[in-house]
């Protein structure tokens, strides 16, 4: 099980565990807090997702130079008050080692003491998810209670999302670098060995297997991605010819899902991918969107604003990074005015696409409607928006997926100029690219309430339940 944490949240984490590992001291104390989490159940990618910390009170730690250190009742009391207000799964106490070298473990007292401290804990709260983590300067280990065996379940690694995407072992080791594959010898000018074992080791979702969707699946096998999610619900006809990658006339004619063409010849490729059409393919239904939670880094290939709204909950309340991608073409008086491509990150500590200007919740409302009410809708002129079918012009679908894939590949390794922009936009018409960024809409509900960041489950996915279709 990893546990995942907002960078922002990891600099903190760092921030209060600092004198622990200062090199001027002599005998650096041992210092701590207590990390609140919620959980990802889903099997293939259980994990548990911090959700804020706890920083200790002056009070709230004592170190003894025989026994380590001790979290007061009243500081535990607080976490475990603050998990039942905000419906959260449980939480972690942290602790360091401060002479801890290249390696970091529990101790005869962190082994003797936790189980008690665990199982009254969970006494307290009986569905609650308790454990510990310590660390050293540049390690840690981690471990939940399991009163079931009894005892404890590793935690297998700390990924750190936001400007990048970091993996921390939590093992108590540093953590061995696998070469990679001599298929990939030539990646390496831009992506080096560590980032390339994170990429064969990920599971990547893309969300949409259109023009832009097809592209990037393509992308992500050839760049070593281990296995995609595709989701998609389409069945391949006549207009798809032109702009989704491998589909031939006999798709067509037999009316074939366009995810499991894709699937198919990646399979055949021999590259080390494993490409998986998800039963459904709808995100927009809550069975098929639960599949979203087994991914660890999502590709929007959509040219609807309520898909990208559900991957955008689904980024922030579970720390799942997610790259959303688009193509537009203006055409003015004397045609073509504008051929450009957009490129979006969204993690926590950055903007949503609402507060971005790319989701419009009146799109959202008017894609709610069935196909008939939408048309009285706007024949009624009760809303001022239009639709136009999204370009399908494959040159300019190109440019975006090798945006998702570069920025990807940034967030494991940095290549690209830093900070990373919330968005870019090339404009093929002037041949140039802009960066641009973007502010918090105040009261913001999806990344401006600090309690829905890391809040797994505790904040509703506005998607469609099957059973009020």
């Amino acid at each position: 099980m990893k546990l995942r944490i907002s960078e922002c949240d990891y600099r903190t984490l760092r921030r209060l565990t600092a004198i622990s590992f200062r090199d001027d001291i002599e005998f650096p104390p041992e210092t701590g807090c207590i990390l609140l989490v919620s959980r990802n159940e889903h099997p293939l990618n259980p994990a548990l997702i911090v959700a804020g910390i706890l920083e200790p009170a002056e009070s709230d730690l004592t170190e003894s130079a025989k026994d380590g250190l001790t979290f007061s009742r009243s500081y535990l009391r607080r976490a475990l008050l603050e998990v039942r207000r905000r419906k959260l799964a449980g939480f972690l106490t942290v602790h360091t080692h401060p002479l801890s070298g290249d390696g970091v473990g529990f101790s005869e007292y962190d082994d003797a003491n936790d189980p008690a401290l665990m199982a009254n804990l969970s006494e307290l709260q009986p569905t609650g998810t308790f454990g510990s983590m310590v660390l050293g300067a540049q390690v840690a280990a981690g471990r939940v209670w399991a009163p079931d065996i009894p005892g404890f379940l590793p935690l297998s690694e700390l990924v750190s999302v936001g400007e990048r995407i970091r993996g921390l072992p939590l093992d108590g080791t540093v953590g061995a670098t696998p070469a990679p594959t001599a298929m990939f010898d030539r990646a390496m000018a831009v992506t080096g060995a560590g980032a390339l074992a994170a990429l064969a080791r990920m599971r990547v979702g893309v969300v949409g297997a259109g023009g832009t969707g097809s592209l990037v699946i393509e992308l992500a096998a050839r760049a070593g991605v281990g296995e995609v999610f595709v989701f998609d619900f389409d069945e391949a006809n006549l207009t798809n010819l032109n702009r989704v990658l491998h589909l031939r006339q006999e798709d067509v004619d037999h009316c074939r899902p366009k995810a499991e063409r894709l699937a198919e010849v990646i399979r055949q490729s021999g590259l080390p991918c494993t490409v998986t059409a998800v039963t459904g393919g709808d995100i927009r239904k809550e069975s098929t969107a639960y599949d979203l939670l087994a991914c660890d880094v999502l590709v929007g290939c959509v040219d609807r604003d309520w898909p990208r709204l559900i991957l955008s909950e689904v980024a922030y309340q579970f720390h799942i990074p997610y790259l959303d991608i688009g193509t537009e073409i203006g055409v003015g008086p004397e045609g073509i005015a504008s051929l450009d491509v957009r490129a979006s990150y969204t993690a926590a500590g950055r903007p949503c696409l609402v507060c971005a200007g790319v989701i419009s919740p009146e799109r959202i409302r008017l894609e709610g409607y069935g196909e008939a009410e939408l048309e009285r809708v706007l024949g009624m002129g009760y809303s001022t928006d239009f639709r136009l079918k999204a370009p399908a012009v494959m040159e300019l679908n190109m440019r975006a997926a090798s945006w998702a894939m570069l920025l990807l590949r940034h967030l494991l390794q940095p290549f690209l100029e830093e900070p990373l922009p919330h968005s870019f936009r090339e404009s093929l018409t002037n041949f140039s690219t802009r960066s641009r960024e973007h502010a918090r809409t105040p009261g913001c509900t999806i990344c401006g309430n600090p309690e829905r960041l890391g809040a797994g489950g505790g904040f509703p996915i506005q998607t469609l339940r099957e059973d009020l279709n």
